[in-house]
């Protein structure tokens, strides 16, 4: 997928050097945060120039957007299930093994910095959430075709209960983030807004 905030000029001259400038700035976010990384030490980490990712990157936000996009994005891609309630409900389980992994303290920590740094909220919520929202969207409306879910059912409305619930864990710590808060959080979801009465744990097994 193409960078939306990129220059134009395309990736470095080696996919090599593409591929070590991501994992270089995934690694040192990851460990020691964003506001307390540089483009300097990224570039040092990867053994290429300050000026290689500059031509590539018009910032730091831009260039952490694509090494989460293209090197851990799919992690909580919605997997493949007899039907789109199904598949909603084990993808749920991902972004929670997700949250809990490392990946959920660079989440928390780029959310942190998000609020204080325009370009990295811009370009996290463009580039991270709206392109994980589209993808809900998508299998919330196959769940209402299939008859699943209420006809009548407000997407936006749904997506933030539902998903909203493990960012506030995620970033408040205000309880575990785990499957049996999953299951709560489903069947809850599924009392207000599903259309036919579902037993949620035959629904994991399958």
């Amino acid at each position: 997928m193409a960078a939306a905030g990129r220059t134009g000029t395309g990736r470095p001259r080696s996919q090599s050097a593409h591929d070590a400038i991501l994992k270089a700035a995934l690694s040192l976010v990851t460990r020691r945060g964003f506001r307390f990384v540089t483009v300097n030490e990224i570039a040092a980490k990867a053994n290429v120039g300050k000026m290689t990712i500059y031509r590539h990157w018009p910032d730091k936000a831009a260039l952490v957007m694509d090494s989460l996009l293209e090197l851990i994005g799919s992690e909580t891609a919605f997997p493949e299930a007899r039907s789109a309630l199904e598949s909603l409900r084990l993808q749920l389980d991902l972004q929670v093994a997700f949250f809990r992994s490392s990946r959920g303290n660079l989440i928390r920590s780029l959310v942190a910095e998000a609020q204080s740094d325009p370009e990295l909220a811009t370009a996290f919520r463009d580039r991270w959430l709206e392109p994980r929202r589209e993808g809900v969207r998508k299998i919330m409306r196959a769940a209402i075709a299939e008859g699943s879910l209420r006809k009548n059912l407000n997407i936006e409305a749904a997506i933030d209960l539902l998903y909203g619930s493990l960012y506030y864990r995620l970033l408040l710590g205000s309880g575990v983030l785990d499957e049996h808060f999953v299951d709560d959080c489903f069947a809850q979801f599924l009392k207000g807004h599903g259309d036919v009465k579902r037993d949620v744990k035959k629904q994991k097994a399958g």
